[in-house]
């Protein structure tokens, strides 16, 4: 529209654009504070040329959109950036928790347990019926049993602690995803009219970023707005206004914990723990099952060395009143148990230890090579156990045959395979483990107890000299750990510090990484945080603009009134 009538419907886009401008500034200074927003502005454009007899004639400017500051790049790397973050949070919070069960910086702790035990075993050599040395050798011995006692119940109950977590974590991961379904839909609703859902877009930015920290993912988006999260296993979590939930199961095989499994929205569950890898709940999921399972089990086999080697002087020596073969502390119990992937209907019972003398504290799997022959094989060197006795005759090669009911017995242990409905598979595999949960059950022999007299501290009959308590006192210092190669307390000390090594270096990989997401934050803030100095800026340009385009329109509404008054 040429002429005066059309600068009049100039001046009126002119001072609606630079409103909008003004507008929008005002919604960002507004947002300043609030987590996730991205700044937003308007995008102007110059309105369609009109021809006129002197070529062609602007007719303005137009407020066409209103976009966000945001690069999809960044934000991308920073979602995932933050879900290794949330992998390594987890953990190192619980690498803080497992340092505190090992604390030996203060006068109580285990080392110093151990040492006054086998002190208290000299304090006997040297005083072999005084009756003090030998109530007090029964005291410290229940005070270091305790102390792995609770050693076992600290870490056990942090599985515990952590296993609630997991289920929290699946809970507040469901929630998320419906949140992200709704903004899904809210978004696309305004956006298939070809409106920008800016607000709803930070939103969902923001819950994402809260799933990142909690599961590992990928994630795009259709062309309708709507994104589609897929889970580290393939399995998808969101799909437009879809979304799956995840669920735990009780795993049976796992101290009752829980597994993490998706489901398909009709119930059927699908096991995805394993797949599990970025997130807090893979940190968590790798302390539960990896981590303090590890330490556990060096613990145990810490208690199971002092108990085995303890006992094996102790049985043959002789208390003050002659009596003999009885273990200082309660034997040794056998854990056994069938692997999962086991399709036999066979059963193995407890398990005892027969001869402590021969026992390795070894873990053991029996093999079945066909449904009458197996195999014994050591778990923690990967060699073969080449002789056992079978139903009471020994055979060697290394192969066996099964018979159900009878007797295996191979290096102090015993074990009794039953058929049940069907008698084992080909490919099943029971697993029999010698010192799991040694330092839970760790105990004085109850008979010692009640009678310190029956401490074995004499190598004779009469029981009359110290050779025996000399010989367990001389135990502190025997290579019993690690294949023979160190000494209990030598054996412990690594043990603490492994612990402390794997603390620092948690902490570190953490620094590490929030360091990747701080960087990342700030590339971010730089392109869509709000500047306040810059949007003050900004609105004093936008401003004088809007007051150029009004005072265009007095401008023109003069030119009317003088064209008026020359008609």
């Amino acid at each position: 529209m040429p002429g005066l009538y059309g600068i009049l419907d100039m001046c009126k886009w002119a001072t609606l654009s630079q409103q909008a401008n003004i507008e929008v500034i005002g919604h960002n200074v507004s947002n300043v504070n609030t987590p996730g927003y991205s700044r937003q502005k308007v995008l102007l454009e110059a309105g369609h040329s009109l021809s006129s007899p002197i070529g062609q004639m602007g007719t303005g400017v137009r407020a066409v959109s209103i976009q966000r500051e945001y690069d999809k790049f960044i934000s991308t790397q920073l979602n995932f950036e933050k879900q290794i973050l949330g992998n390594w949070q987890a953990q190192d919070y619980n690498f803080q928790r497992i340092e505190e069960v090992f604390n030996e910086s203060s006068e109580y702790g285990l080392s110093k347990t151990m040492d006054e035990f086998w002190n208290a075993w000299q304090a006997l050599a040297d005083n072999s019926s005084g009756r003090a040395e030998r109530v007090a050798l029964v005291s410290i011995a229940e005070t270091m049993a305790e102390d792995f006692n609770k050693m076992y119940e600290d870490l056990h109950t942090l599985q515990i602690d952590i296993n609630s977590s997991v289920k929290g974590t699946v809970d507040d991961i469901n929630a998320l995803v419906d949140q992200i379904v709704d903004l899904n839909e809210k978004i696309s609703l305004i956006e298939i009219g070809e409106d920008s859902a800016n607000d709803f877009r930070d939103q969902r930015d923001k819950v994402l970023d809260e799933l990142a920290n909690k599961i590992g993912f990928t994630c795009f988006e259709d062309s309708i707005g709507q994104i589609t999260i897929l889970l580290e296993s393939g399995n998808p979590l969101v799909e437009g206004r879809i979304g799956w939930h995840l669920a735990i199961e009780v795993d049976t095989t796992n101290n009752n914990f829980y597994n993490v499994s998706w489901d398909d929205g009709t119930g059927t569950l699908t096991d995805i723990t394993n797949s599990i890898n970025r997130g807090a709940l893979s940190g968590l999921l790798e302390m539960r099952d990896t981590t303090i399972p590890t330490y556990l089990k060096k613990v145990d086999n810490l208690a199971a060395g002092i108990i085995n080697e303890v006992n094996k002087l102790h049985y043959y020596g002789y208390g003050l009143d002659g009596s003999t073969e009885n273990n200082f502390f309660n034997p040794l119990s056998i854990v056994t148990g069938i692997s999962e992937q086991s399709t036999g209907g066979a059963s193995i019972d407890a398990g005892t230890v027969y001869d402590n003398t021969v026992l390795t504290l070894k873990d053991y799997e029996i093999k079945f090579t066909a449904a009458n022959t197996f195999e014994i094989h050591n778990v923690m060197d990967g060699t073969q156990v080449m002789t056992a006795r079978i139903s009471g005759v020994v055979v060697g090669g290394g192969s066996f045959g099964y018979i159900s009911g009878g007797n295996i017995e191979f290096e102090g242990i015993k074990v009794v395979i039953t058929d049940g409905a069907s008698g084992p598979g080909a490919g099943d595999i029971f697993t029999i483990d010698s010192t799991k949960d040694a330092a839970k059950d760790m105990a004085v022999n109850p008979v010692l107890v009640s009678d310190e007299n029956k401490i074995a501290a004499s190598g004779n009959s009469a029981g009359d000299d110290n050779l025996n308590a000399l010989a367990i006192a001389a135990l502190r210092d025997g290579n019993y750990m690690n294949n023979n190669t160190t000494n209990f307390s030598g054996y412990y000390n690594g043990l603490v510090g492994e612990v402390g090594v794997d603390v620092a270096s948690s902490s570190r990989t953490l620094l590490s990484k929030q360091t990747m997401v701080d960087q990342l934050t700030t590339r971010k803030e730089s392109i869509s945080g709000v500047n306040l100095d810059e949007e003050m800026a900004n609105m004093i340009r936008y401003q004088q603009a809007f007051t150029a385009a009004a005072k265009m329109i007095n401008v023109v509404n003069d030119m009317l009134d003088e064209l008026l008054n020359v008609i």
